[in-house]
């Protein structure tokens, strides 16, 4: 099993980004990661990067990728 992170974005679509890299073996490694301050500012470059800018965050937390699949398999079936 292997944690990803999710953010949410406070966009009119609701768009979300998953992390791919870097990915945890537990949810507790994972949050650690998005309150130790390089690493948060690793992601955020790293989202400037594929946007080209700034983007408002609603939210952002971990997720087991197997729920994400599952979340997304089912999005693309409806």
């Amino acid at each position: 099993m292997s944690w990803a992170v999710v953010v949410l974005f406070a966009t009119m679509a609701g768009d979300i980004y998953i992390f791919t890299e870097p990915t945890f073996k537990t949810r507790d490694e994972c949050i650690a990661a998005l309150y130790d301050p390089n690493s948060r500012n690793n992601m955020l470059k790293k989202l400037v990067m594929e946007y080209g800018k700034p983007m408002p965050i609603q939210a952002v937390n971990c997720l087991e990728t197997g729920e994400i699949k599952r979340i997304l398999n089912q999005e693309q079936a409806t």
